[in-house]
């Protein structure tokens, strides 16, 4: 009776239809989730206005969605290791859908700040489980481009945002755009009949007949004998938040917290802020909002090319860079107030600074084993988080005290050299990937007989 590596397997295929309905699926979820954690930089300004409230303070409800999607990645996102990650994240679309609802009603600052967090709580859940499902699925050959283009559903959505805003703002004010959000509980049945159950957690229960379905989907011109063993590469016996420290993991996974830390403190710290900080520079909110729409665009064109220069000249040397100019870009945002000048840093800013976070994401799952995926991008997008957290809410005290405009500009472009030199020093060595590449060329290798 043969047996078949089902990771081994579904890394070995071609891009087909069965992928391109994942990925479709998949880029519905994240477009969601940029979706509802961006539109609150299009209506902060107005809240601030109608609420009454402070700089400070806006930072600060912006941080409790962060903080949600902080605790979200760490504990709900955990939960697809155990309940299966397409459980999980039809509840979270669930979550976010209704959290997003009760945003929009809203009466004053501290009911808009329990729903933003419990907003944050579905999308961290969500944003975990699929990228390990992703991940599990997609071709080892097609996976940077194919996942960097998914996330960048994440600027879909903040465009998304922008554009509903500039509409809808005039005529039926901020909540309409919140009340929206609720609108991904309706694609539910979509997700529940087309999206796949990952493999790691069907064998674990047992039901070989729906992975081998899922299987020939992947491959479907590839034969799969019925009386075929499938086997997933071995789980470990010890506690999975333990064993991402293991087996030579330990360094690059404080290396993945601390790039993904700083990053996530750059993105959220400059993009809920961009339309007030235009603003600043004697612009108005549609101006504002017309940059955040340009930032979100960019981030889809840097998103693409960061996934085709990963999979052409390599994952390290492309985030580098793109660390790099994002770093250069957003301090020189502070140097300018000239339109065309401010459009193309924004737009650097946008495609550098978002497309290495999206570019992350297909590179740091495929790092550990698939027993303990989604607890390890769980733990890392939970620390990065609190990164987002201290983003926004450290530009909101900075405003509120009058620090120099410049100097505010460049203190929140410095996490990016932080983390262009953390990710070159990742040690690759000991990705279960590069492992599982090794092993099956040492197999091919031919044993030459004296």
């Amino acid at each position: 009776m043969p047996a078949i590596n089902v990771n081994q397997w579904l890394n070995e295929g071609k891009v087909n239809l069965f992928h391109v309905v994942t990925g479709i699926l998949s880029l519905g979820v994240i477009t969601f989730d940029g979706y509802n954690l961006f539109v609150y930089a299009g209506v902060l300004p107005l809240v601030m206005k109608e609420l009454g409230i402070s700089p400070t303070q806006a930072g600060a409800i912006a941080s409790y969605t962060l903080l949600g999607a902080a605790l979200g990645s760490l504990v709900l996102g955990s939960l697809g290791d155990k309940i299966g990650r397409k459980n999980a994240i039809l509840w979270y679309i669930a979550l976010f859908s209704v959290s997003m609802f009760f945003s929009g009603l809203a009466k004053n600052a501290i009911l808009l700040g329990v729903w933003r967090f419990a907003t944050g709580l579905g999308v961290g859940g969500t944003l975990v489980n699929v990228t390990a499902l992703v991940t599990e699925y997609i071709p080892a050959r097609s996976r940077a481009t194919t996942v960097s283009l998914i996330y960048s559903g994440t600027s879909i959505g903040g465009i998304v945002g922008a554009l509903l805003g500039i509409w809808l703002f005039p005529h039926y004010g901020w909540r309409s755009v919140l009340l929206l959000g609720a609108i991904p509980i309706l694609a539910l049945p979509l997700y529940i009949k087309y999206l796949p159950e990952s493999a790691d957690y069907l064998v674990k229960l047992n039901r070989i007949d729906e992975l081998r379905s899922w299987m020939r989907k992947a491959r479907p011109a590839d034969p799969l004998p019925d009386d075929a063993t499938l086997e997933v590469s071995k789980r470990s016996g010890k506690s999975p938040l333990r064993a991402i420290f293991e087996e030579g993991r330990a360094f690059s996974t404080l290396l993945f917290w601390i790039v993904w830390f700083m990053n996530v403190s750059v993105l959220f710290g400059f993009t809920i802020w961009l339309p007030k900080l235009i603003m600043s520079r004697g612009y108005s909110l549609a101006t504002g909002l017309s940059f955040l729409l340009t930032l979100s665009t960019a981030a889809i064109v840097g998103t693409f090319f960061a996934g085709f220069l990963a999979d052409q000249i390599g994952t390290k040397p492309t985030l580098a860079a793109y660390f790099l100019i994002s770093f250069c870009s957003v301090a020189l945002v502070g140097f300018t107030s000239n339109y065309a000048y401010l459009m193309i840093l924004v737009s650097l800013a946008g495609a550098c600074i978002n497309g290495a976070q999206n570019c992350m994401n297909s590179y740091m799952p495929p790092y550990y084993p698939p027993s303990m995926r989604s607890t390890g991008t769980g733990v890392c997008y939970a620390v990065s988080r609190l990164g987002a957290v201290m983003g926004p809410t450290v530009v909101g005290m900075l405003i509120t005290n009058n620090f120099p405009y410049r100097a505010t500009l460049i203190g929140l472009a410095l996490p990016s050299l932080v983390s262009a030199a953390g990710i070159l020093a990742i040690q690759e060595r000991y990705s279960f990937t590069r492992k599982l590449e090794q092993e099956q060329a040492s197999r091919q290798t031919p044993v030459e007989i004296a």
